[in-house]
């Protein structure tokens, strides 16, 4: 899945830095990682990379909420493409994919800054996300509560 991750964060960025679609980025990419690494193409890896690709397209501008709540001193646009990216991609597995462990989603997004990012990227990365990470388990946490009966004071008449 590392490699899958990969692949959906380099096409986000080509696109992002060139007038290529995102997905047409990541079609060729795969075509070529497929003569290299043919367990790429399986059903598994593929469908989720696709599905991060199409994922941070559809909601981009939610993601990029998320990171602007929790790096308020970075407007999104001034962040590195690359951090973004790869940001947008971790917002977007923790909002959808309840099978990896948010600490799983974090550390595979801070892998993805040591290898594409600035030097300050890891931690940068490290902060925004164990931030959102909290906001999204305190959203869940309030609305999985049973809503409390109303009191006989504040129950309209019928």
């Amino acid at each position: 899945m590392r490699r899958a991750r990969q692949l959906a964060l380099e096409a986000l960025y080509e696109s992002e830095t060139s007038d290529h679609a995102a997905l047409a980025v990541f079609e060729r990419q795969m075509a070529t990682a497929a003569h290299e690494e043919p367990k790429l193409t399986e059903a598994r890896p593929s469908g989720y990379a696709r599905g991060l690709v199409e994922g941070v397209i559809e909601r981009r501008d939610e993601l990029d909420g998320f990171i602007q709540e929790a790096a308020t001193q970075y407007p999104v646009d001034t962040l590195a493409v690359v951090d973004r990216n790869i940001l947008r991609l971790a917002i977007w597995e923790l909002l959808t994919d309840n099978s990896a462990p948010v600490a799983a989603v974090v550390n595979e997004a801070v892998e993805l800054a040591h290898r594409y990012g600035g030097e300050s990227s890891p931690a940068f990365v490290n902060g925004v996300l164990r931030t959102v990470s909290e906001r999204i388990k305190a959203a869940a946490v309030a609305t999985s509560r049973p809503e409390e009966p109303e009191s006989p004071e504040t129950q309209q008449p019928e």
